[in-house]
């Protein structure tokens, strides 16, 4: 049976009147994406924006986690094999152009973690509601690569350069709390109320008058593209030489390793 949107079974979809329930659905692996779903989700985004009955869309994950960023494979093949770099940053322009031209207005629900691309998702998201034990961080120059592409245009523009520089280049935890005060997130939520005030808030704003809505949402996009403009090709042309160089792929050599180790004999 085809799904709805044609989303594979990472990423369930579901309706809820004028609101699209969007969930990352590798619980197992901490909701970490695959290149395959990152392809997914951009097509996703495409396809709801072409869908004039969406008025809103929530963005959570399953289990405990929002997403923990790229899954393991994922790093590994981008270190070794460069056409599958290329092909990952340019479906992240992609991505980022169709989060910010999807004319309903999209609200994040960090149930858990959210790290790396975790936090360019709920970034790119026009309102974030986090529960109170989850965290925000940005691991790239841990391992090696330049910062993430959506946190690149979004995260100096909502914290000011000083905290966006802190953050990105120590990789350290933001806590909900600390989210709130630096502006990456709206407000704090009880972990068992966040998904129902997710959903209250994304009915509240599909029940707006939508054109008038939908014009306001792109005039304050137009913010985050200026952004675009002038950082995120520097960003993705970069990020391709640190995806092939030896600092990462040491790093990425000495992940396998660890794994390597830490498997049963």
């Amino acid at each position: 049976m085809t799904s709805l949107y044609d989303a594979p079974d990472e990423i369930r979809v579901e309706v809820d009147g004028p609101v699209r329930i969007v969930t990352l659905n590798r619980p197992d692996e901490r909701n970490a994406v695959s290149k395959a779903m990152l392809f997914a989700l951009t097509d996703l985004v495409v396809r709801l924006n072409e869908d004039a009955d969406v008025g809103a869309v929530v963005i959570t994950g399953a289990g405990r986690a929002f997403s923990a960023g790229g899954d393991f494979q994922h790093f590994v093949r981008s270190s070794k094999e460069p056409e599958v770099s290329r092909a990952t940053l340019d479906n992240s322009r992609r991505f980022i152009t169709a989060m910010q031209d999807l004319k309903a207005p999209i609200v994040a629900a960090i149930n858990g973690p959210a790290v790396g691309f975790g936090g360019t998702l709920a970034a790119l998201c026009d309102i974030v509601l986090i529960a109170d034990g989850a965290f925000i961080s940005e691991p790239h120059v841990n391992i090696g690569l330049v910062l993430g592409d959506g946190i690149s245009i979004t995260w100096p523009l909502y914290m000011g350069l000083l905290k966006a520089k802190e953050y990105i280049l120590t990789g350290d935890r933001i806590s909900a709390t600390e989210a709130v005060a630096c502006g990456l997130a709206n407000r704090v939520v009880a972990s068992d109320d966040l998904m129902p005030e997710a959903l209250a808030l994304a009915h509240r704003l599909a029940a707006q008058p939508r054109e008038a809505l939908q014009h306001s949402k792109a005039i304050l996009n137009g913010y985050i593209k200026a952004h675009m403009a002038t950082t995120l090709e520097e960003v993705l042309a970069l990020q391709f030489e640190r995806t092939q160089s030896a600092e990462h792929a040491a790093i990425v050599q000495g992940m396998i390793d660890r794994q390597k180790r830490n498997q049963p004999k």
